[in-house]
C-alpha cells in the first residue's frame, strides 16, 4: 500500500466512524429512530430540493476547504477564515451595489468576486507579515484580526449599507444581473459550484505541477531545510496566507452571489471553521476537499432534514462534526510505527 492511499484510507476511516457516531446520536435522541435514521442519512438524495441544497451548501465549504489547505500545505495555520469569508461577502457586496446600473453583469461578478478575494488577502497578508517581519504567530493574530473582524462588519451591516425598508439585519440587495443561475430548481443549487470545482482544479496544479507550489509543499514538510535549499520561505508564508485568505473571502461572496443575494448577520456561520475540518480530512490535497465538502454538507442535510421529519435536532451534525475533529487529531496519539508498516 502506497503512502497516499494509506492517507486516504484514514480518511475514510474518520468519515465512516463520524457516520457511526451519528447513527448512534439519532437513535439515542430520537423517539422515532428508525424513521429519524431514514431521514439523516437517506433524505438528502430523496429529491430534486434536498439533494440541490446539499450541493449548493457544499459550494463554499469547498473553498474554505482549500483555504485551510494551502495554509496548511506551507505549515501555516489561518484561524482567521470566519471573519476573512464574513468580511470578503461585504466587501463584495458593496462593489456590486456601487456598480448597480453600471456594468454588465458577468464584468458586475467577476468584479465582486476580484474585490472580495483581495479583501479577505488583505486581511490574512497582515497576519502574514506579523509573522514574517515580527515573529508574531499566525494563529493567534489570524484568530484575534477575525473576531475584530466580524464587530466592523456587523456595523455595516447595520449601519450604512443596511436596508431599512426592510427591517432586517442585512444589506441592500443585489440587482438580479449580479446573481448566478439556478442549476436545479426547486433547490438553492447555483452555478457557483463550477467556480468552486475549477479553483480546486487550478490550485492543484499549481501546488503539484509549478515551482512555486513545490516550494509550498517542501516549506511545509522542513521549513529549516526548505530555507538552506536556498528557498525564500518567509515569501513562501506570505503568500500561502494572501492566497488562503483570498480564498476564504471568496466564499462568503460566492455564497451571497449565489444564494442570499444580500449579506445577512451571521448568515458565514461555520464556514470558516469547517473549512479548517475539510482540509484535514483532505490531507490538504485540493481535489480530496470537494468530497470532503460533500461530506460535511450531507450530515449538515441530513441533520436539517432529520429535524423535520423526524423531530431531531439540528445540532447532532455539529457532534458529528466535533467527532471528526476529534477523530482527525487524536491520530497524533497512534504510533507512527502503526501506519508505517502499510507503506511500501
Amino acid at each position: 500500500m502506497t503512502r497516499r492511499s494509506a492517507m486516504n484510507g484514514r480518511s475514510f476511516l474518520v468519515m465512516a466512524l463520524a457516520l457511526a457516531a451519528g447513527l448512534v446520536l439519532v437513535f439515542l435522541m430520537s423517539e422515532e429512530p428508525f424513521n429519524a435514521t431514514r431521514a439523516f442519512f437517506l433524505s438528502p438524495f430523496s429529491n430534486r430540493f434536498y439533494f440541490g441544497n446539499l450541493l449548493a451548501y457544499s459550494i463554499p465549504l469547498m473553498l474554505t476547504g482549500l483555504a485551510a489547505s494551502i495554509a496548511f500545505t506551507s505549515s501555516c495555520f489561518n484561524l482567521g477564515m470566519e471573519g476573512q469569508v464574513y468580511l470578503g461577502a461585504l466587501g463584495g457586496t458593496a462593489a456590486g451595489i456601487l456598480l448597480a446600473g453600471k456594468v454588465s453583469g458577468a464584468l458586475g461578478i467577476f468584479t465582486m468576486i476580484i474585490v472580495s478575494f483581495l479583501f479577505g488577502a488583505t486581511a490574512a497578508g497582515i497576519s502574514a507579515l506579523l509573522k514574517t517581519r515580527l515573529g508574531v504567530n499566525e494563529l493567534i493574530s489570524s484568530l484575534l484580526l477575525s473576531n475584530g473582524l466580524v464587530i466592523i462588519v456587523d456595523y455595516f451591516i447595520e449601519g450604512p449599507l443596511n436596508d431599512r425598508p426592510s427591517g432586517l439585519a442585512a444589506t441592500v440587495t443585489l440587482p438580479d444581473e449580479f446573481r448566478f443561475g439556478g442549476l436545479m430548481s426547486p433547490s438553492y443549487l447555483h452555478s457557483g459550484i463550477i467556480f468552486s470545482i475549477t479553483a480546486a482544479v487550478i490550485l492543484w496544479f499549481f501546488l503539484f505541477r509549478t515551482r512555486e507550489g513545490f516550494k509550498m509543499r517542501i516549506t511545509g514538510k522542513n521549513r529549516r531545510f526548505a530555507y538552506y535549499s536556498g528557498v525564500d520561505t518567509k515569501k513562501v508564508i506570505f503568500w500561502s496566507l494572501f492566497l488562503s485568505g483570498g480564498l476564504a473571502s471568496t466564499a462568503g461572496i460566492i455564497d451571497v452571489i449565489g444564494i442570499h443575494g444580500r449579506v445577512m448577520r451571521g448568515f458565514s456561520n461555520g464556514y470558516g471553521w469547517n473549512g479548517i475540518a475539510i482540509a484535514l480530512i483532505a490531507r490538504n490535497h485540493p481535489l480530496m476537499v470537494l468530497p470532503a465538502a460533500l461530506f460535511f454538507a450531507y450530515l449538515e442535510s441530513g441533520a436539517q432534514i432529520a429535524s423535520l421529519e423526524a423531530n431531531v435536532t439540528p445540532e447532532v451534525a455539529k457532534i458529528v462534526q466535533a467527532v471528526i475533529f476529534f477523530l482527525v487529531t487524536a491520530e497524533a496519539l497512534i504510533p507512527r510505527a502503526f501506519w508505517r508498516k502499510r507503506y511500501v
